[in-house]
């Protein structure tokens, strides 16, 4: 479960502010992910795991996939749950993840 501290650092540690635009711009994007799965080196996962962590973290960033998901679910609204669409967001990238280093 090494994977789980490579996402932290590479989702929490490793962003800053100008990466955090990725919503916005495919670049930011693109680079956030980049720097993302540098930890990912040290985790005994193989390199298309990794390739497939990479691609699901870049759609869900880039067209906000948490988001999208709580309007489908009718999910309590930001104003009423601020840390709502950061944890679907995290709870979404660990269950992916969980489910490819288990291929």
């Amino acid at each position: 479960m090494h994977w789980i501290y490579a996402h932290l650092i590479g989702d929490f540690i490793l962003q800053n502010d100008w990466m955090q635009r990725k919503g916005e711009s495919s670049l930011h994007c693109s680079v956030h992910v980049a720097t993302y799965l540098v930890p990912f080196a040290f985790t005994g996962l193989t390199w298309w795991q990794v390739a497939l962590i990479g691609v699901q973290h870049w759609l869900q960033d880039r067209f906000n996939g948490a988001a999208l998901w709580q309007r489908l679910w009718r999910q309590t609204p930001a104003d009423k749950w601020p840390q709502g669409r950061l944890w679907v967001d995290q709870i979404i990238h660990v269950l992916w993840m969980a489910a490819v280093a288990s291929l």
